[in-house]
């Protein structure tokens, strides 16, 4: 499974592997938007080291994990749990906020393309 995101003009595409459960390994959509925003996450904490008065806003298609990560929706998904946790953990004392955008004006999804 690939995901990628976009920082200013920097594009990260990266190769993960399916999320290994006791069922055996798992992969959708959502799992594959989490694992993404963690990987953001993880560089916008080195980042905010460097540049700690910088602000960040994390945009993203998937409805459902940005009104996640905003606190608009619970989490019903035990698969989500504890991707969810470790994304919220990362998010945790930095300057972000989450803003859902429209598949079609999404950047870092047209290079998965």
């Amino acid at each position: 499974m690939w995901v990628a995101y976009v920082i200013g003009d920097e594009e990260h595409v990266h190769e993960i592997p399916d999320l290994p459960t006791d069922r055996g390994p798992q992969r959708s959509n959502n799992i594959a938007e989490y694992r993404a925003l963690i990987l953001l996450l993880r560089r916008l904490r080195e980042l905010a080291a460097a540049r700690p008065r910088e602000r960040y806003v994390v945009s993203g298609d998937s409805q459902l994990v940005v009104y996640q990560m905003a606190g608009r929706y619970r989490v019903r998904d035990a698969k989500l749990l504890p991707l969810h946790a470790e994304a919220k953990g990362l998010a945790r004392g930095l300057p972000v906020t989450f803003r859902w955008i429209p598949r079609e004006q999404n950047r870092a999804g047209h290079l998965l393309e």
